[in-house]
């Protein structure tokens, strides 16, 4: 003959339960703090460095640089992005986010260059549009003779 024993789960203590929570909300909120103040430091105002000696020339009957025979087509090369901004006139900018460092692309219909990681925008000047950039990108000089374009 068996013999059934009704045996009930033991429940934790409240003492115990709340000592458990206790420090898993103490973990959590630690965690979360360091998460958030690393995030701020990484946002903090700092300017990253441009292209230096910048010094080089593209061929625009070359079809790599095709598009930079229409307004609104642009290249980037050596961390300068390059822009056509009308017949046989060409803007140079660092390509380089002044926040983080990215790599900005070129919004032909906006006129605008746009920062990726953290939605910096600047104008085809290069002045800070809005965003977390501290500073403009560089400019560079241009010269154009026959088909072949120097940046410098």
């Amino acid at each position: 003959m068996s013999v059934l024993i009704n045996r009930k789960k033991r429940e934790p203590s409240a003492a115990i339960v709340n000592r458990r929570e206790f420090i898993l909300s103490s973990c959590a909120f630690c965690g979360a703090t360091a998460l958030g103040v690393s995030m701020l430091e990484s946002c903090k105002k700092s300017s990253v460095a441009s292209p230096q000696n910048v010094n080089f020339t593209l061929d625009l009957s070359s079809s790599s640089n095709a598009v930079l025979n229409t307004k609104g087509g642009s290249v980037i090369q050596d961390n300068v992005v390059v822009i056509c901004t009308g017949p046989s006139v060409f803007v140079a900018l660092s390509a380089i986010c002044t926040h983080a460092g990215c790599t900005v692309s070129y919004s032909s219909s906006r006129n605008e260059l746009i920062c990726p990681c953290h939605g910096g925008i600047y104008s085809i000047s290069g002045s800070v549009v809005s965003g977390p950039p501290p500073s403009g990108l560089a400019t560079y000089k241009t010269s154009l003779n026959g088909k072949i374009l120097t940046v410098t």
